[in-house]
């Protein structure tokens, strides 16, 4: 079943159906919990720059419970392990570059270990629209090496989409149904990115409900509404319906929600902290 050529009735076929291939048990308690909520630090980039101790003492006093690594250079291990320890933040996983996870995984795994963050995300292929389909044979079998070698390792591995895995077709299926369709659940788990599958005509709620028990991470991440100058704002100032999308990933399990943003019209800070109190109207937080 990881032949790139396979027609899309022979891989449906063979799989029997995506959202079987999607699937983990879905956990019994994932509503009976509150879910904690977190930032991927893309957003604070230029914040982080000037001052990460500073910049994560304000995330925490706006009521976050955690942070997502992004694939930045951090402080050595131990060091970072302290700042956000005392700032009373988790790291909730990371964004590790697919290269790096199959040139130097022992020296990342120690740094993550070390940091103690046990979920490494694939945040995005660099190179895709250039891949051939060979080229893209190797990829998802480089993907398929390293979420087997991370969860061998004592790591969750996570592939996070954006909107090309929708648009990149490899024969008849599209790149989404190839990754998840075709590396074994136990292995690769998702971390859905909610704007990119609005921004492609997707139903979110819809989509986090094939991955019952698979879903590991939310990115929360707003779609502007139409002529806005800018593509994603705060939580509850854009088109997508959070409400449902919520419930639908709390359902298929989820550990974390995660908050990103471009933050194109005011101070990032100012925008988590709206988000985060959108959040809470919502009674999430």
């Amino acid at each position: 079943m990881t032949s790139l050529t396979l027609s899309r009735r022979k891989f449906l076929a063979a799989s029997s159906s995506l959202v079987a291939a999607y699937a983990w048990p879905s956990p019994a308690a994932a509503t009976e919990k509150k879910i904690p909520v977190g930032v991927q630090l893309w957003t604070l980039r230029k914040e982080l720059s000037e001052d990460i101790a500073g910049t994560l003492k304000q995330v925490a006093a706006i009521g976050y419970q955690g942070v997502e690594l992004w694939f930045q250079k951090w402080p050595a291990a131990v060091e970072l392990k302290k700042i956000v320890s005392d700032c009373g933040l988790k790291i909730a996983s990371a964004h590790v570059n697919l290269k790096d996870m199959v040139d130097d995984f022992p020296r990342l795994a120690d740094y993550h270990r070390t940091v103690g963050n046990r979920t490494l995300v694939i945040p995005f292929i660099p190179n895709y629209a250039g891949l051939t389909q060979d080229g893209w044979k190797k990829t998802i079998d480089d993907i398929r090496h390293v979420a087997r070698t991370g969860r061998e390792a004592g790591f969750e591995v996570l592939y996070h989409n954006h909107a090309f895995e929708f648009t990149t077709r490899v024969g008849d299926v599209e790149v989404f149904d190839q990754i998840f369709g075709t590396i074994d659940a136990q292995w690769l788990g998702a971390e859905i990115d909610v704007f990119f599958v609005a921004d492609v005509g997707r139903d979110p709620a819809a989509l986090l409900r094939k991955f019952s028990g698979r879903l590991k991470r939310v990115h929360l991440k707003e779609k502007s509404k139409p002529g806005e100058k800018t593509q994603n704002t705060e939580l509850g100032r854009g088109t997508i319906d959070w409400k449902p999308v919520l419930a639908a990933a709390a359902e298929a399990g989820t550990e974390w929600y995660l908050v990103e943003q471009n933050c194109e019209d005011r101070s990032a800070l100012d925008s988590i902290r709206i988000s985060y109190e959108y959040l809470r109207s919502l009674g999430v937080v």
